[in-house]
């Protein structure tokens, strides 16, 4: 069945429009009667089309099927044009419908410098943004989010860090470590994550960056989807990570207290 739906997909498509004779269709395609004939007759008896009075039309689970093409179609183009950054994605969880109609950026194709640079900028311009590392993040995005939050008060951030990050960032940078822990900013700290993710919230509408690390946690890229499921997948285990993390405060109180004069 799904054979046939890929095979017809441009008579589904054109029939989930609206109803047409098979005069309409030959003169529409430019195929020959004999060709229009045997596509309508096997999406028909798949189920797929039905003849009405005002001739044929995709059934509901023509519809059904369509929007899986669609979906498939789409999900392909993204991993094509991943440039094979994905495979370095864990297999679980995964979700490949976050993929459809995604943009994929890598430091293969754009510079690193480049790909950066869109992450500030989505950092600049976002009201809230909550994020997930697992390693440690450009020196520049971290800078804007810190000025932002804990300078300025300009912007509502959610982070949940794993703990070598948290304390690389206390060995690193304990000023500002200790400034983040005294504006009580809302990082949480947990083991491990299975990848990075971001969502940034500008106006009401969130985009979700599924980031993408080499097994070195170098940064490879990432892929971006505004779609509402996508962000509601994210966003889920976003929450679900976060309620299982430990305070950053607390964290570092019971392994950096002293160091960070806490």
């Amino acid at each position: 069945m799904l054979d046939l739906a890929f095979a017809r997909r441009q008579y589904l498509v054109r029939l989930s429009d609206g109803p047409a004779q098979l005069r309409d269709l030959v003169d529409e395609f430019e195929h020959s009667r004999s060709t229009v004939n045997r596509a309508i007759r096997a999406l028909e008896e798949g189920g797929l089309v039905e003849r009405r009075t005002d001739g044929y039309e995709t059934t509901y689970a023509g519809r059904v099927l369509l929007d899986t093409v669609d979906e498939a179609f789409a999900v392909a183009e993204t991993v094509e044009a991943s440039d094979g950054v994905l495979n370095e994605l864990p297999s679980s969880p995964r979700n490949h419908r976050f993929f459809a109609d995604a943009e994929v950026v890598t430091i293969a194709e754009t510079s690193p410098a480049a790909v950066l640079s869109r992450l500030r900028r989505v950092a600049e311009a976002a009201d809230r943004f909550r994020g997930a590392s697992i390693a440690a993040n450009d020196e520049q995005f971290v800078s804007t989010l810190y000025h932002r939050t804990v300078v300025e008060e300009s912007l509502e951030l959610s982070f949940v860090l794993t703990e070598p990050v948290a304390d690389y960032l206390a060995v690193e940078s304990p000023e500002r470590a200790r400034s983040v822990v005294e504006a009580g900013v809302d990082v949480r700290i947990v083991p491990d994550l299975p990848f990075a993710w971001y969502l940034s919230t500008v106006d009401g509408r969130t985009t979700a960056y599924l980031a993408i690390h080499g097994d070195r946690g170098n940064f490879l890229g990432y892929a971006a989807n505004d779609d509402p499921d996508a962000v509601e997948w994210l966003a889920d285990l976003f929450e679900a990570q976060r309620d299982r993390g430990t305070s950053l405060a607390a964290y570092y109180r019971s392994n950096d207290g002293d160091a960070l004069g806490l």
